[in-house]
């Protein structure tokens, strides 16, 4: 689901208690987190994705210049490119002259995006933080955070919402451009990632030697190879929010035939309920196409519509997620895994471009089993 940058706003959640030991000057700085994290084995790997807010509560100017993170034996730190590339401070969404930016003003936050990848190991317990920052007379401060738990929860395990050959756009990732990953919004006064963990799906063929997702007239939903096929439940479940009748989009137009709304981002849609707090959001479906109504009990592998392009979307995909609540952009994306397919590694591509879609070289696949694809990764569901 690709949203305006407009609607992506933040706040905190879990509030963190810094300890300040022997620092009498200790820094002005509050540190909390969106939702605590969980862990998702992505190809293969364990990992933890998270976000961690720094607000500063004082007139003065802090300047971030590292972070560490431990989890028994795992050690992490981040600092230079690699920690300016996982920051975005509040109301300077997208801002190019920000991009590098350490500072903390006063009355100013930032969020940090942290993913942690424990490779072959367990997800643990609790993760211990320490932020290294430097006030504005020049004087270092360390902070040693209380540690964060860690939710021992396994992601749920869903069967395949498609057939065939489709790539994972957008899948889990840290990148800048990881719209995803980024999608902050605040609802009830309070911020949530909802597509935490959202897949845009789409498929590709090479025309004229380019891996692109259409053939044929750029700004006709027809051309595109993933348009009007079926959309499948991944899990047994109830049918809790149905949308249909919005007008499709005209690709790369740069225009929404519908004013984007919280009820109109997702499109033409499903959600269906398949265990407690776990909801999945299937987005921007052909009009006319949805073969459920509210209070339906569906199953594994029942048809619930096809691939359109309505909503917030650019050309025509299969936005899906799952997430804790049945509003599906004021929820927490929650971890999830497929059974069963093939998968390459991943891929480079520009799927949260609003342009056309290119794609990179894609490697071999290989099976798996329980597991999330990489980012842009080639999938095979049978």
């Amino acid at each position: 689901m690709r949203m305006g940058r407009e609607l992506l706003l933040c706040g905190a959640f879990l509030a963190a208690r810094p300890c300040f030991a022997d620092d009498p000057r200790p820094p002005q700085l509050t540190i909390s987190y969106l939702a605590q994290p969980a862990p998702i084995v992505q190809h293969g790997a364990t990992e933890l994705a998270y976000e961690m807010v720094i607000t500063n509560f004082s007139n003065s100017r802090y300047v971030l210049n590292s972070i560490d993170a431990r989890a028994g034996d795992a050690r992490f730190s981040f600092a230079g490119r690699s920690l300016a590339d996982m920051i975005v401070h509040l109301g300077a969404w997208g801002d190019p002259k920000r991009a590098n930016d350490f500072s903390i003003e006063g009355g100013g936050s930032l969020i940090v995006f942290l993913l942690l990848d424990f490779g072959g190991s367990q997800a643990p317990d609790a993760i211990a933080h320490s932020i290294h920052v430097v006030d504005d007379k020049n004087a270092p401060h360390d902070m040693a955070l209380a540690p964060l738990s860690v939710s021992q929860e396994k992601p749920i395990v869903i069967a395949a919402p498609l057939r065939g050959d489709w790539i994972a756009g957008d899948s889990l990732n840290n990148g800048t451009d990881a719209a995803h990953r980024r999608a902050v919004l605040v609802a009830n006064g309070r911020a949530w990632i909802s597509q935490r963990y959202a897949i845009d799906w789409v498929q590709y063929q090479t025309v004229d030697g380019v891996r692109t997702t259409w053939r044929g007239p750029e700004d006709k939903n027809e051309s595109y190879f993933c348009y009007d096929k079926p959309i499948y439940s991944v899990a047994a479940g109830t049918v809790v929010q149905v949308l249909d009748g919005l007008a499709e989009n005209i690709p790369h137009s740069g225009k929404y035939a519908t004013p984007i709304d919280f009820d109109t981002a997702g499109g033409n849609h499903v959600v269906v309920e398949i265990a407690p707090r776990r909801y999945v959001l299937y987005a921007h479906m052909r009009p006319g196409s949805l073969r459920v109504k509210l209070g339906d009990t569906v199953h594994a592998g029942d048809v619930l519509g096809h691939v359109g392009n309505t909503g917030s979307s650019t050309e025509p995909h299969l936005h899906m997620h799952v997430d804790d609540q049945p509003s599906f952009l004021a929820g927490n994306g929650v971890p999830y895994e497929f059974a069963s397919g093939e998968a390459s590694g991943p891929v480079e591509a520009n799927v949260s471009s609003p342009g056309a879609v290119r794609l990179g070289s894609i490697g071999p696949q290989q099976p798996f089993t329980d597991d999330y694809p990489a980012e842009n990764a080639l999938v095979t569901f049978k």
